[in-house]
């Protein structure tokens, strides 16, 4: 990223976000995951550093221009009139270390705290010169894959209902809500080994796993195996979009937050003995509800 002066007219591309709000609920942690980076990376980091409307479809784009979403890209730079001794581009939006010293490079490379710094630098997404694939308008070739994170890391309101074509037939397939949350899930972490639906057996009774008189189960178990730190984020990221995924409760390392309650709050699984405290270590249990 270098300054020079340029500007570009583009049309503001409306979004609900899912918001990733790792760092609160399920024990809590920032680390990034597999998965994490790319395009879905950038949109919830963006997103998270506060980012939004043109803004944020800016921050993607540039991002992808930059590096590809990679959070550990580095591209060394010829002295400068500013750098005599040459300087470096680090993580996925290229943060110079000469230009930007006040950015540590553990935070260049953490997508979230790069985030935070992209947007203290572009005035919160309103001034990208400091980008040389903004001035020199490369960023604009990505715009089309930034809409396509955009829109496929979008959620349904709380109102709005999920978007059509999801849901999978019976006799044992997934309702509307928990086929796509299965999706988001994948697109924003990485993660296909989730299990879904199963004939009336391996869980608790009347489990939300077993399909329901229309042929269709209403929960997905997130295999994280031993990655703590991404279930936390699967999890925590579940349960701050409860509302607009229809998610009923989400259980993770003992601990669970059931949204039937009137005030829902994590705590932990109240029989130390039953299959939520004892069952979900390696892997994240969300249930959605009945009509969704």
């Amino acid at each position: 990223m270098k300054l020079v002066l340029a500007a570009a007219g583009l049309l503001l591309v409306p979004v609900v976000l899912v918001a990733a709000a790792v760092g609160a609920g399920a024990g809590g942690s920032e680390a990034t995951g597999p998965g994490a980076g790319g395009a879905p990376g950038l949109v919830v980091a963006a997103t998270r550093a506060g980012f939004t409307g043109q803004g944020l479809r800016l921050a993607v784009a540039v991002g992808l221009a930059e590096s590809g979403g990679n959070p550990a890209a580095r591209g060394a730079n010829p002295p400068t009139p500013g750098c005599p001794q040459g300087s470096t581009d680090r993580g996925a939006w290229q943060l110079n270390n000469c230009y930007h010293p006040e950015v540590a490079d553990a935070c260049a490379d953490q997508l979230a705290c790069a985030a935070e710094a992209t947007y203290r630098i572009s005035a919160a997404g309103s001034d990208w010169r400091a980008w040389a694939t903004y001035t020199s308008g490369a960023y604009q070739a990505k715009l089309g894959a930034a809409d396509q994170a955009l829109a496929t890391l979008a959620a349904p309101t709380a109102a709005g209902g999920v978007p059509p074509g999801y849901g999978t037939p019976g006799p044992c397939g997934l309702s509307p809500a928990t086929d796509y949350a299965r999706h988001l899930v994948t697109e924003l972490f990485g993660i296909a080994d989730i299990g879904g639906c199963a004939p009336f057996t391996g869980h608790i009774a009347n489990s939300d796993h077993y399909p329901d008189a229309g042929g269709q189960a209403h929960a997905i178990d997130v295999m994280t195996g031993s990655n703590s730190a991404l279930g936390q984020q699967v999890a925590t990221w579940a349960a701050a979009n409860a509302a607009a995924l229809h998610v009923k409760y989400v259980i993770f390392t003992g601990q669970i937050i059931d949204f039937r309650d009137p005030t829902p709050a994590w705590h932990a699984c109240r029989d130390p003995a039953s299959s939520c405290a004892q069952n979900h270590l390696d892997h994240v249990h969300i249930s959605f509800t009945a009509n969704a």
